[in-house]
């Protein structure tokens, strides 16, 4: 028998509880024997889900640390300005660390992180769950595989439904980069830079050039007559597609949980719900329009690789639906497919054949199960095991250096960006 992994979640959110989660459902990979958070609340909550005596729950990093080490490793889901700052102490102290992405907020703290790494001889994982999804692994494996030849153009575009927009990215706490150190590109997309990275393997970027801005959510979008606070002072709050009552209370979705988590209430019931919202200083029912957002909503990249290949990667927000879409260019030929339909096509340049071209579909919807993340999220937790172990990791596994190309070609288009879209070099 192997001893499971002793491991202290650090920043106890709902990234962190799904990764946490795993401990449950396979006690032999790890346990949890620590947790580090300042809302005492989430600290009471998960010690008494995964059984943490007092004495190994703290409030800070510098109070862990100031303890002997008493476990292997440490899943640090911190906010994203505070991920270098909490994870070098941590591998100073001898831990081994699964970081949340994105690692590094710019190329400074990025490279400080890197030389700890190196110097500690201590392992950093990335959690680019993507990469672990059926949908993506699969076209990787083909990639690989030659069928389509040499990649001469990939483009990439992801879709932020204005649902996930208005509640992240507008009125929520990835709306400043003071907040969460970052601005929408490398919060919402170092996923998807990271998935591009990956595919092209070995073929480095060799410039980058982007273009972006606020165009939707700004004063001058806004309905006539309409009010600042979506509950106590607008007239045009029932015809508004980003009414908070509308979006939150009446016809919630998946992401309107945040609101309450962030609010302070878990449960609340549709009295707390209206209380809440009609509260002048909670920002989930701002209007939309009048938030003074420092992020752009909506930015496109370009890049030429080494070989000559080129990529492109659109974000949008504020879409009907999201929808991460890719359409790969081979020099045998191309795969198109969408994430969210849990399959892609596979089309071949054959002259002999009726249209000049084979197809396939591959489908991967039986793997995949309608996972928002394509079960990513259990995989890079068992991966980060493997890789402590000394086994064979998987061919998804993003160690600190690997995840270094993706981060930096966000870096690099927000320094194209605020220079006007001029092309700089990798």
């Amino acid at each position: 028998m192997i001893n499971p992994v002793k491991v202290i979640v650090v920043g106890m959110g709902a990234r962190a509880m799904i990764y946490a989660g795993e401990a449950l459902s396979h006690p032999e990979l790890f346990t949890i024997a620590g947790i580090v958070d300042i809302n005492q609340e989430r600290v009471h909550t998960a010690q008494q889900l995964f059984h943490v005596p007092d004495s190994h729950c703290f409030r800070t990093v510098e109070e862990l640390t100031a303890v002997p080490q008493f476990a292997d490793a440490v899943i640090n889901c911190t906010m994203d300005r505070l991920h270098v700052a909490t994870t070098i102490p941590l591998l100073k102290k001898g831990y081994d660390v699964l970081l949340e992405k994105p690692f590094a907020v710019n190329q400074q703290e990025a490279d400080a992180l890197l030389r700890c790494a190196d110097e500690t001889k201590r392992t950093v994982m990335i959690c680019h769950v993507l990469r672990y999804a059926p949908f993506y692994r699969e076209i990787r494996k083909i990639l690989g595989s030659g069928e389509i030849g040499r990649i001469i153009n990939i483009q990439m575009n992801e879709q932020v439904s204005y649902f996930h927009e208005s509640v992240s990215y507008v009125r929520g706490k990835y709306a400043s980069p003071e907040l969460c150190g970052s601005g929408m590109l490398l919060s919402k997309c170092s996923h998807d830079l990271d998935i591009m990275a990956w595919l092209m393997k070995e073929n480095l970027p060799k410039t980058v050039a982007s273009v972006g801005s606020v165009f939707q959510f700004i004063p001058e979008m806004a309905p006539e007559n309409a009010g600042t606070h979506c509950l106590n002072n607008c007239p045009a709050e029932r015809n508004c597609a980003y009414s908070a009552k509308r979006l939150y209370i009446e016809n919630p979705q998946r992401w309107a949980n945040n609101i309450w988590h962030d609010s302070g209430v878990s449960q609340p019931t549709a009295e707390e719900k209206k209380r809440l919202l009609s509260e002048a200083d909670n920002p989930y029912s701002r209007c939309v329009y009048r938030c003074g957002l420092k992020i752009v909503d909506h930015q496109s990249i370009l890049i030429a690789f080494s070989d000559g290949a080129t990529g492109t990667f659109s974000m949008n927000g504020g879409a009907a639906a999201s929808g991460r879409n890719i359409h790969i260019t081979g020099t045998k030929g191309e795969i198109i497919g969408n994430f969210e339909s849990q399959q892609f096509s596979v089309r071949l340049i054959k002259p002999e054949h009726p249209g000049g071209q084979i197809s396939r579909i591959v489908d991967v919807s039986a793997d995949q199960l309608g996972n928002p993340h394509g079960n990513g999220d259990q995989a890079v937790v068992q991966d980060f095991f493997s890789l402590l172990r000394d086994e064979a990791a998987s061919f998804c596994c993003t160690t600190l250096a690997d995840s270094m190309v993706g981060h930096r070609l966000v870096f690099l288009a927000e320094e194209s960006r605020e220079k006007g879209g001029e092309s700089v070099r990798y």
